[in-house]
């Protein structure tokens, strides 16, 4: 365990040399640096898929049970989860070790997660580099890649889903392919999907309203009010794997429920941040984003009384890095330090999470 955390630490702060390079540059030379910041994000990749895919067994909490499952899985029933099993199926032709499972899981989620960030950041004259940044400063980065490893894969999916919507809107058939596949690795998905195509055909409701929702359901949520007073009406969902009905169960006694005050002030601190840069930005697919997560943390703050309620949260966290992309712009009109005092932002943020 002291292993991995070190070489954890040891890739982190690389990476913290990079961006405090890059965001420098592009603050006060004006050079955005697009082909060396794709070298720099391999070297990242890379690390990190090694890190995670080959970590020891009691590196993250669901890492012995796919331990079993790989070397049983023609013994286990999987449900929706039958994506997972062909996998399983189709690795084990190549060897009986587990880690191959790992690995592959880890190159999953961070390639797709990280190219779906290219794609985003290319198409919105970003900083590529510094956006793969923010994320791998984000304290869910981790837990996507060692203990939630296939919501971290069907997440990378949604990304890349919705920012394939929103720069190729005439290729339908390839984001609800993207869509699919998502669900396919973690049915659960289906939750934040269903919302943010809920954003997107009602794009006239203004975003005052979302602002309004937010405010209620934190509210809602400090009354200790959440989404079990409502479950009966809309479990149909669940039904189709009545696994999943533990989402919604309170009964866990190893995991505090109720208001997370710690939470709130995450999420309420990055949607003043982007409720600035989308006044700033006059762009309807960063509006929709922000709509989105606006949705979604509200759902999250309504499942605070049950366990394992950040799992619902990270389907908020995952769209931070793509919403946090117009500070790492190359600003030509005048002497600006954004990137940097970003850059120095998120370092605080790893730091505090790292540390508490």
């Amino acid at each position: 365990m002291a292993d991995y955390k070190n070489i954890f630490y040891i890739i982190y702060g690389l990476s913290v040399l990079f961006g405090l390079f890059t965001a420098l540059n592009l603050d006060f030379f004006k050079k955005n640096y697009r082909n060396l910041d794709g070298y720099l994000v391999l070297l990242i990749l890379l690390s990190y898929v090694l890190l995670f895919g080959l970590r020891g067994i009691d590196i993250g909490t669901d890492t012995h049970m796919y331990h079993y499952q790989y070397e049983n899985y023609d013994h286990i029933t999987y449900g929706t989860d039958v994506t997972v099993g062909l996998i399983y199926w189709f690795l084990n032709i190549f060897s009986e070790n587990p880690q191959v499972f790992l690995l592959f899981m880890g190159f999953l989620f961070i390639s797709i997660y990280f190219y779906a960030l290219k794609k985003h950041t290319h198409f919105y004259n970003s900083n590529f580099y510094l956006s793969v940044f923010c994320l791998v400063s984000l304290f869910f980065f981790e837990s996507l890649g060692i203990n939630i490893i296939r919501q971290g894969v069907s997440l990378s999916f949604f990304v890349l889903a919705i920012t394939s919507r929103a720069i190729y809107p005439q290729k339908k058939a390839k984001w609800i392919l993207l869509l699919l596949l998502s669900i396919c690795f973690h049915f659960t998905s289906i939750i934040p999907i269903l919302l943010y195509l809920i954003v997107f055909y009602f794009k006239n409701i203004k975003i005052k309203y979302y602002y309004l929702l937010y405010a209620l359901t934190v509210f809602l949520a400090a009354a200790s009010i959440s989404i079990l007073s409502f479950k009966d009406y809309f479990l149909g969902f669940l039904l189709i794997d009545e696994r999943r009905s533990v989402y919604l169960e309170d009964n866990d006694f190893d995991y505090t429920i109720g208001f997370k005050p710690q939470f709130v002030a995450f999420n309420t601190v990055f949607l003043l941040l982007f409720a600035y840069l989308n006044k700033k930005q006059n762009n309807e697919s960063y509006t929709n984003l922000l709509k989105y997560y606006i949705a979604i943390s509200s759902l999250f703050f309504m499942m605070f009384q049950i366990p394992y309620s950040d799992r619902w949260g990270v389907m908020s966290w995952c769209v931070i890095p793509f919403l946090f992309a117009p500070l790492f712009k190359v600003d030509k009109n005048r002497i600006s330090a954004k990137a940097t005092l970003s850059v120095a932002f998120l370092i605080l943020i790893f730091i505090f999470f790292q540390t508490r």
